[in-house]
């Protein structure tokens, strides 16, 4: 299963409706869920950064892997993740968790610990970042499969 934690407060039901689209797409090839988090209510971005790195660390399980959206991450193409999150998928023993934080991304701890990518040059608010993400696993799942979704 892929699971995309999002760190997020507010509901917005236009990009709730285009992820469930991407997620009932991705149905037939592999279990992708989405997970929203939510963030901490602090002035203090330091503090807010460790309790939603905290909260993200009490959401998995043993055996799952955590990838972090950062944009210190590395960068992919389409095809490129496709093999990273085949790889991932095959070497996982528990959920692929793709983590999209809060207003102030991670600590550094966290990103110091575990891989991270990069969704683009440009930075994203949450809700477009999880439409973006979900959408790029649709693509990746369709390209490992050869559907013809993904053109060259």
């Amino acid at each position: 299963m892929i699971v995309v934690a999002a760190i997020e407060n507010h509901k917005n039901p236009e990009i709730d409706f285009l992820c469930a689209d991407y997620l009932k797409r991705c149905a037939s090839m592999h279990t992708v869920k989405i997970a929203l988090l939510p963030a901490a209510r602090t002035p203090d971005p330091e503090i807010q950064k460790i309790k939603e790195s905290e909260t993200l660390r009490k959401f998995m399980k043993a055996g799952d892997t955590l990838i972090l959206c950062d944009e210190r991450g590395k960068s992919f193409t389409s095809k490129g993740f496709a093999h990273y999150l085949d790889k991932t998928l095959s070497q996982s023993r528990g959920k692929i968790v793709i983590a999209i934080g809060g207003a102030y991304g991670f600590t550094e701890t966290l990103r110091n610990e575990y891989p991270s990518i990069r969704l683009s040059d440009w930075i994203f608010p949450h809700h477009l970042a999880r439409v973006v993400m979900t959408e790029q696993i649709y693509r990746a799942l369709t390209i490992l499969k050869g559907t013809g979704y993904h053109h060259d």
